[in-house]
């Protein structure tokens, strides 16, 4: 039997400069497409209508509370089931008061690098407290969630040959790749028997790959199949590296994310998270061994190049991982919501999972359809998103986020709402 052919448009073999512009967002910007370009037309972004619009602000959502289960927008006050603030912390009293202290005795940030004067006591003490949590020996820290495969990359392609990446990954994955200059190749969404056909197709004997994926992917809210990855690639010698931003905090006995749920542990297995979802914080972070953390510091450009994040937020950043780490209560609250709202939505006819993740999707006939349900739902006072985010069927989705602190009554008005509506 004649060898598989690869197909092409799942590979990507070496790009260069303007094949990475080319393909990656960032690239996009910079070869001066305009930003509402690529939302109004790639993403298809929900503008405010009329009867939403504000005179202050015209045909955009803006937030003008803490984000929580119940936030003002555009002037009125919605139950919120929009963003990622998974714990409702981002408006935290004691969250906030961190951050006050911090802005009082240090300012604003550093201004410069960290690889000159730009350490400060509390990115320190924040990146102890991140080590402590998922407990590693060490943890870096940095500007922002969007950079953690970017780094995660950067340390990794000395060690393998060829990427494979889930064809919804996030976008964050994507720019990153490109970046090791290695053969870039997509399998199908959470699909491991693609994954092993496209291993055996393009692999050359002694080739080592490293398997890059979303933990949760955030428009569906499902878990990548990692288990089954890990049997997969093992025999290949590979590596795997989830972005886990959306699973710290929430999946795993102790909210340490993805390989904690599936109780998965090895000296191959890299991840990084965020502190802007779960923790009510800032920034993007990696727990390693001192030896793995040390090398992104001496190897990756990003860490010389970026100035840290806002002190005041790292602050905040450290209160919020105390206040999750020293109340597991919240996450089993947070399970009881996402399960009673998932639990009424199978009885209003619409297909759920059965997983704790926070986020709970549903489609219908067609775009209008679900754009008309939004605008319904925020007319009664309920906010949700309609979303064609990557990942989402062509049409779109909504997609409700689930909270800890929302109430009963809070997801019983959810749930009144679209039954009404449906």
């Amino acid at each position: 039997m004649s060898k598989p052919k690869s197909n092409k448009k799942d590979e990507i073999q070496m790009p260069g400069r303007r094949d990475f512009f080319k393909k990656s967002a960032a690239g996009l910007l910079l070869m001066n497409y305009s930003i509402r370009h690529i939302l109004a037309e790639d993403f298809d972004v929900p503008l405010v209508d009329s009867s939403q619009s504000s005179p202050q602000y015209g045909d955009i959502f803006v937030m003008e509370s803490a984000p929580g289960p119940e936030t003002v927008i555009n002037g009125k006050r919605y139950i919120y089931f929009g963003g990622t603030g998974y714990f409702a912390l981002h408006g935290h009293p004691e969250v906030i008061e961190a951050g006050i202290a911090a802005f009082r005795k240090y300012g604003l940030h550093s201004a410069t690098s960290r690889t000159g004067f730009g350490n400060t006591p509390v990115q320190l003490d924040l990146e102890q407290k991140i080590a402590e949590y998922f407990g590693t020996e060490d943890s870096l820290h940095f500007v922002s969630g969007y950079l953690d495969n970017l780094f995660l990359v950067q340390a990794l392609k000395d060690q393998i040959d060829v990427v494979f990446i889930d064809e919804t990954a996030h976008f964050s994955i994507r720019d990153a790749v490109y970046s090791a200059l290695k053969p870039v190749i997509m399998f199908r969404h959470r699909d491991p028997e693609d994954l092993s056909q496209k291993l055996k197709e393009t692999l050359k004997p002694g080739q080592k790959p490293l398997l890059m994926t979303d933990g949760i992917f955030p428009t569906m809210g499902v878990i990548a199949p990692v288990p089954d990855y890990v049997k997969i690639i093992e025999p290949y010698d590979g590596l795997i590296s989830l972005d886990d931003s959306h699973s710290v905090g929430v999946l795993g006995s102790n909210g340490r994310g993805t390989y904690e749920h599936y109780g998965l542990k090895s000296d191959r297995l890299y991840f990084a998270g965020t502190m802007s979802k779960a923790f009510g914080g800032h920034g993007g972070f990696i727990p390693g061994n001192k030896q793995f953390i040390q090398y992104i510091k001496t190897t990756c450009g990003a860490f010389a190049g970026a100035t840290p994040s806002p002190t005041p937020a790292m602050a905040a950043s450290a209160k919020g991982l105390e206040i999750v780490k020293n109340h597991p209560e919240m996450r089993e609250r947070l399970r009881k919501n996402v399960a009673m709202v998932k639990t009424g939505m199978k009885k209003l006819g619409f297909e759920m999972n059965d997983n704790p993740v926070p986020i709970v999707t549903w489609t219908m006939k067609s775009a209008d359809d679900m754009k008309k349900i939004q605008k319904e739902l925020m007319n009664r006072g309920v906010a949700v998103a309609y979303t064609k985010y990557i990942g989402a069927p062509a049409s779109g989705a909504l997609r409700a986020s689930i909270f800890s602190e929302h109430k009963p009554e809070h997801i019983n008005k959810l749930l009144e709402e679209v039954g009404k509506l449906v």
